[in-house]
């Protein structure tokens, strides 16, 4: 037995013996002991938000149950992820089945991976049901799970909920929101490894009868692993919700988020291997920058004038701004002659971007009776006005070079011939948007859920200065439905089948390109099929998915003319996923979850060192065939609580062409929890336990250089509540 394996187990031996301690004194130790307070030790019951009985947005508008849903739909508590100490919205969300991170600055370190496909035009993430139009792939928002309640997730696609750009699943990050009823203050202090602090406080309660408040913020900064690696971000949000009359709420919500997040681009490889000598070292030029700055503002109507009615509406702008001021490639170049090894910079960059959106989502729901069955509608629409102005440096292609030990990285504008930024173009997108979705519930065992949605996107790009070479307008319209059975043998197990289409647009729409402008959006469908149950109480919950998707009309380029595309190519993927939560005993909680599944490209080309190349059989980048994950928690007493968990994500490529390969990983943390009183809480938290070398991704294609995951960090937290 190697010795991580014999940590582990005697780990799992004494997780077990405490065990039998938690049963012997016959506790539940959900210490919930001053009344009107959150309670601070999550603990002895399932993780909260996991119930598969438990209303939720993430499939419908209909607020169905997971059991209710013909789909597979996960969802995790805010309360989960702050007490497991992720620090991402992205982190958090690899957690859930199937689900794989894949962060790198250029996307906002925010992209994910399932069920075969990858990144934020085929995953859709939304902010409380709020679509933010990517450009160039880029969401960071929100910077920070401090103000989460939970994240609802929709596997497969999920066009009838929200458009173009959801034919693998969809991401809801769902706020905290305003306590009419009762008033309390929480606040977070934490100190680690790299000199990394946190400070967090979030208060709520009621004004008056019918006023009621919600302000939190959190400020987080580190030295960073690695050399060079600071880092700082800062999140706000404050909510005001008015209750007009009994059957009126009125709220009004701000978000906002600045991070600059390290310069750490990636450590270069040496012979195709991590060289243990340069795992922190950040070649990164000296006076290299990134930020990300974004404000969110809505006004939220909730109408519900009688009990089978209820309209909701959201009026919103979101404004962001962009910066990267930087070299982000890196190659090893070996030792010859008097040369000592070096390594190559390459691909300076310098961009500044600011998007602008403006959108109002609303819908109404209806409950009513069909030949005497119960028959639930939701019918609602979208608007959206989106504007993107992009200045960079254009397409510099010089190179630097500097030791691969003890160097000056240098400065960007030592880089020869160095481009500055300049404006390039404005891309505007415009939406309009309907859907309907409906539950026939055909006695107690069966019911019939389907939705169908129409979007039209017109989109303009102009160059700054404007050209006679400018594109003209495109409009493209995107169709949508899924039909899908539910049958409960039982109350608590359901039985489901489902088929759904969806599209995705060939990139960003709101970034979209001169030559992309013209294509269509490429259409998608799924089958799948299910079981979820819950049994004792909620005490055992199980999920078990099969699937298969096809998305076809994937950009190859054109036989003869090689500058030019056309949609033809077509890729699929098939899988299973399941998922188990168990508490054994009072005070003892067990997650686990995972997925095997097989992605390919069915037709599909690209150009390869100038030659059009058949890529059929290969696996899509960043695409991994198994994942899994493992997570528990136990009360030892009633006051002390230890945690650990597992993570697991298989090989990837970091391309297409399946040429460069990120080694499969899998790390483990641990934690434990003093309860000093019913209102103050201190956290002990080590992550990679096992201190692994491991990779978390790569700029696409790119196989001189990996982005790694931080060696083994410390953290301690003091919670309070007031």
């Amino acid at each position: 037995m190697t010795g991580k394996n014999h940590v582990l187990s005697l780990g799992c031996g004494l997780l077990t013996l405490a065990a039998a301690q938690a049963a012997m004194a016959q506790q539940t130790s959900s210490v919930t002991t001053v009344e009107d307070r959150d309670t601070i030790l999550v603990t002895g019951q399932r993780e909260a938000g996991i119930s598969l009985e438990t209303p939720s947005t993430a499939g419908t508008r209909l607020g169905l149950t997971a059991l209710e849903t013909p789909a597979s739909v996960a969802v995790l508590s805010g309360d989960m992820i702050r007490d497991f100490g992720y620090q991402t919205v992205a982190d958090a969300t690899s957690r859930a089945p199937g689900i794989s991170a894949v962060p790198f600055p250029g996307t906002g370190n925010n992209a994910l991976s399932t069920r075969g496909f990858y990144g934020v035009n085929s995953i859709t993430q939304t902010y409380d049901g709020m679509q933010l139009y990517n450009a160039g792939g880029v969401i960071t928002f929100p910077f920070d799970p401090w103000n989460v309640e939970r994240i609802e997730i929709l596997y497969g696609p999920a066009s009838v909920l929200y458009g173009a750009g959801a034919i693998g699943g969809a991401v809801n990050v769902v706020s905290k929101k305003p306590d009419p009823e009762h008033s309390r203050m929480q606040a977070q202090l934490s100190y680690g490894s790299w000199n990394t602090t946190r400070a967090a406080f979030d208060v709520t309660g009621p004004v008056s009868d019918r006023l009621s408040y919600r302000l939190n913020a959190s400020y987080n900064q580190s030295d960073g692993w690695m050399d060079r690696g600071r880092s700082r971000s800062f999140a706000a949000s404050a909510a005001l919700r008015f209750q007009a009359t009994d059957t009126l709420a009125i709220s009004l919500v701000d978000d906002y988020g600045d991070i600059r997040p390290s310069t750490y681009e990636g450590t270069p490889l040496v012979n195709g291997r991590i060289d243990e000598r340069l795992r922190r070292q950040n070649y990164n030029v000296a006076d290299a920058r990134i930020r990300f700055e974004e404000n969110r503002a809505r006004i939220n109507v909730e109408w519900s004038p009688s009990e089978n009615f209820t309209f909701r509406n959201d009026a919103y702008m979101i404004h962001q701004y962009r910066e990267y001021f930087e070299n982000y490639t890196y190659t090893y170049l070996p030792a010859t002659g008097a040369l000592p090894e070096r390594v190559r910079q390459s691909q300076y960059r310098d961009i500044v971007a600011w998007q602008h959106q403006y959108g109002d989502h609303g819908f109404a729901t209806i409950d009513s009776r069909i030949g005497g069955a119960e028959n639930s509608l939701a019918v609602g629409f979208d608007v959206n006005h989106n504007r993107y102005n992009r200045h960079d440096n254009g397409t510099y292609t010089g190179s630097t070079t500097v030791p691969a030990l003890d160097f000056d990285p240098g400065v960007y504008a030592q880089a020869p011939g160095a481009t500055y930024r300049r404006p390039q173009y404005i891309a505007t997108v415009d939406q309009i948007g309907f859907f309907a979705q409906d539950r026939l519930k055909l006695g107690e065992q069966l019911s019939l859920v389907a939705g169908v949605r129409w979007d039209r996107y017109r989109m303009k790009r102009r160059s700054q200065p404007a050209s006679a070479n400018d594109p003209a307008p495109n409009s493209i319209n995107g169709a949508g439905w899924n039909a899908g059975i539910v049958y409960n043998p039982l109350p608590t197990i359901s039985l489901y089948a489902q088929y759904a289409t969806a599209n995705d647009p060939v990139t960003s729409l709101a970034s979209i390109s001169a030559s992309q402008i013209l294509f269509d959006l490429s259409p998608g469908r799924q089958y799948e099929a299910g079981a979820k149950g819950s049994h004792l109480g909620g005490r055992i919950e199980w999920t078990l998915a099969a699937y298969k998707i096809v998305k076809k009309d994937l950009l190859v380029p054109v036989l003869g003319n090689l500058s030019q595309s056309e949609q033809v190519g077509r890729q699929s993927s098939r899988g299973v996923e399941a998922s188990l939560t168990v508490t054994p005993l009072p005070g003892w909680s067990l997650v686990a979850n995972g997925t095997v599944l097989d992605s390919r490209f069915d037709d599909f080309f690209a150009t390869v060192g100038g030659v059009r190349t058949s890529l059929k059989g290969n696996r899509p980048q960043f695409v991994p065939e198994k994942t899994a994950n493992v997570r528990t928690s136990l009360d030892v007493t009633p006051t002390v609580q230890l945690r650990a968990e597992w993570q697991y994500v298989g090989k990837r490529y970091t391309d297409n062409t399946n040429l460069y390969v990120l080694p499969a990983y899998d790390v483990t943390a641990v934690g434990a929890r003093w309860l000093v009183t019913p209102a103050l809480k201190l956290d002990f938290r080590v992550d990679n336990l096992f201190d692994e070398i491991y990779a978390v991704s790569s700029y696409a294609g790119n196989g001189t250089q990996q982005i790694l995951g931080a060696p083994r960090s410390y953290t301690g937290t003091l919670s309070m509540v007031f």
